[in-house]
């Protein structure tokens, strides 16, 4: 976690004596004018001289508004609008603790490195923190017991030599980290290494417990949050916050939801609960050198339910029953259920010998506890709760989730906090399905000029994507397109296997470079693909949204269909059986704002240009079209590929030299 002070950390700016940062203030009168001032002090010191954009006047003063009032808000602002000055602004003047919940770490980074202390520093009186979930920071206690001695894993197993060097590392970076932040170290860590030394928040001793507790590293974090008027968290926390009651996080009176789009599905996840074999194996694992040899008998019968569960869900995710436990499964959750609970009392009768040997205890003990009360959440699911089967990694997940947040998001959260919810693109049933009765919604469009430097084109006679022929004319198309575009394509597909296909076979007969997501991890290849000027990205799903490539790299995205859901998705069947017009209702909302996040990748800045390619016809044709082009930015459209290969082509004769590969 990291502290901002505009004494110290801050860049070189004038602060601001008169914006009146008080915490626990119980009124709330936040000067417009003043926001404003402050938004063009801080414009003017930005690199290269700052321009004033419209739509982050009008998104300050809404925000002002909301904060002001105790309304709730919900702001779609177009990119380039400026959202993160337009709400951090607000929150420092407000006098209140302001949390910031984003739903990607990269935007999170952002607004903890860059915006926040640009903010802070003309701002007075304002601190900001970061806070993450507990197994993102090092346990200084797991770090004690295992540094200068035999590393080990709490379930008696060795530590591999790959992993216990990395281990060593993170013991030597520990004398020298002030945050003990994950994020900080300078190396990539096997997953096994961090989770020998960090602990969930099932495991934690506790402050009061924890013979590290006074030094301990998350709750030193939880401590500067508490001493900050802006709290910046990711949402996956601020929903288990929620599911907590509300223990997670410093009490406060506003949150911003930055990503907004993200929340329904993040809240429906991380109020329910996943459960697979990998768990019943791993306290298995760790609960056997516990109990002795009077109970070890029970481990090893929970190790073997975990293996026939995991057998069972195999063959029931085979046959396509995703949703609801079979009778092997059910009798076998229960099976595991009667062993965690029998194991769990031999856990707490054990007698320790020492500190070390109680902590082993306390963090074995738990988890155990968790994993009892999601067995029983399994074996019952409550009203309105889904089951279903899901497949992560290698084994097949139970996963429970909230078909419907709203009245648990109306009846916990939205009469406690004012809230203002802000993303490029908002689905316009998302407030109702939010539980948000009462509600602004505001719309400040981009200030980026899309009628003159973009075209949007869907081709005419294209096959749809059931009818033979249509893979080959995918390829035949991009083949077309990159080279017009010598390269600098974002190709984004809906389907894995056929995104694989279709890079091989494009590959083959292009002359510029192919990137293909999975070949590398998301960070470097983005990077590889950043800093050509001539490859082409092709990717699915997590490269919808979130990656952002300005510039000449990219200037051509393409999107082989409309991102409908796949039929058999048991969430969304769910939401779909509730109600009465579901294409419309949960649907068409869901491809709309997925299709507006893809051709979003287009245009980052000012300067940038160039083309969105969708591959289905259903854009330019389908009765509905005119739903989905009212969350898409007014670009000129063409169904011409003459057109668009042209407009490609003299893209790349402007591209300056020095922008070329060599």
């Amino acid at each position: 976690m990291k502290s901002f002070d505009p004494d110290d950390e801050s860049p070189d700016l004038e602060a601001d004596s008169e914006s009146g940062i008080q915490l626990g203030e119980d009124l709330v009168d936040i000067d417009v004018d003043r926001a404003l001032a402050l938004l063009d002090q801080i414009t003017e010191h930005l690199p290269g001289g700052g321009e004033s954009r419209e739509g982050q006047r009008q998104m300050v003063a809404a925000v002002a508004r909301a904060f002001s009032r105790h309304e709730h808000a919900v702001i779609e602002a177009g990119t380039g609008v400026g959202k993160s000055l337009a709400y951090l602004i607000p929150a420092a003047m407000s006098g209140h603790r302001v949390v910031i919940a984003t739903a990607t770490k990269n935007l999170q980074d952002q607004l903890a490195s860059k915006d926040a202390p640009t903010v802070a520093a003309v701002a007075a009186r304002t601190k900001v923190a970061v806070l993450k979930g507990k197994n993102n920071y090092l346990c200084r206690n797991r770090a004690q017991a295992n540094a200068g001695g035999q590393l080990s894993f709490d379930d008696g197993t060795s530590v591999p030599k790959g992993v216990a060097d990395q281990m060593r590392r993170v013991l030597r970076w520990a004398d020298e980290t002030a945050t003990g932040d994950r994020d900080e170290l300078s190396f990539e860590i096997d997953p096994r290494a961090w989770r020998g030394l960090s602990v969930t928040p099932q495991e934690c001793l506790g402050r009061a417990q924890c013979p590290q507790g006074h030094n301990c590293f998350h709750e030193l974090a939880k401590d500067r949050a508490a001493e900050s008027n802006i709290v910046i968290v990711n949402t996956h926390l601020y929903a288990a916050h929620l599911a907590s009651g509300s223990m997670l996080l410093p009490a406060h009176d506003y949150v911003v939801f930055d990503e907004a789009h993200e929340v329904l599905d993040i809240f429906a996840s991380l109020l329910g609960t996943s459960l697979n074999a990998g768990r019943l194996r791993a306290f298995a694992q760790v609960a056997k050198p516990l109990v002795g040899p009077q109970f070890a008998e029970s481990a090893t019968d929970l190790s073997a339910s975990a293996d026939r569960l995991a057998t069972i869900l195999e063959i029931q995710y085979d046959t396509q029953e995703l949703t609801g436990l079979g009778p092997d499964a059910q009798r076998e959750v229960e099976t595991a259920s009667a062993l965690v609970t029998r194991l769990i009392e031999a856990i707490r009768s054990v007698q320790t010998s020492g500190a070390e040997d109680e902590a082993r205890k306390i963090r074995t003990l738990g988890p155990g506890v968790h994993l009892s009360n999601d067995l029983a959440r399994v074996a019952h699911p409550a009203k309105g709760e889904i089951l279903y089967l899901a497949r992560r990694d290698k084994e097949v997940d139970l996963e429970i989730n909230l078909v419907d947040v709203g009245p648990r998001l109306h009846d916990e959260l939205w009469g406690d906090v004012t809230a203002v919810l802000t993303s490029a693109t908002i689905p316009d049933s998302l407030p109702s399905q939010l539980g948000l009765d009462d509600v602004r919604i505001e719309n400040f469009a981009s200030p980026f000029d899309y009628a003159h430097n973009s075209l949007l084109y869907v081709p005419a006679g294209f096959p749809g994507r059931n009818e033979s022929g249509a893979e080959r004319a995918i390829i035949d198309e991009l083949v077309t397109l990159i080279t017009a575009a010598g390269g600098r394509t974002l190709a984004l597909f809906t389907n894995r296997a056929v995104m694989n296909r279709v890079a091989e076979a494009v590959e083959e007969r292009i002359e510029t470079t192919v990137l293909v997501q999975g070949t590398l991890s998301r960070q470097r290849i983005i990077e590889l693909f950043r800093d050509s000027a001539e490859a082409s990205l092709f990717a699915v799903t997590s490269f919808w949204q979130g990656i952002d490539v300005p510039g000449h790299s990219l200037s051509l995205v393409t999107i082989d269909r409309l991102p409908f859901s796949v039929p058999n998705d048991p969430l969304l069947k769910a939401r779909q059986e509730r109600s009465s017009n579901p294409f419309f209702d949960v649907d068409l909302p869901r491809a709309t704002m997925l299709l507006a996040q893809g051709v979003g990748r287009l245009i980052r800045n000012r300067s940038d240009r160039g083309v969105v390619a969708v591959l289905d016809t259903r854009l330019a044709e389908a009765r509905y079209k005119s739903l989905l082009f009212k969350k898409l930015p007014a670009m000129r459209r063409t169904r011409d590929q003459g057109e668009v290969t042209d407009f490609l082509r003299a893209l790349r004769a402007d591209i300056p030299d020095v922008a070329r590969e060599p």
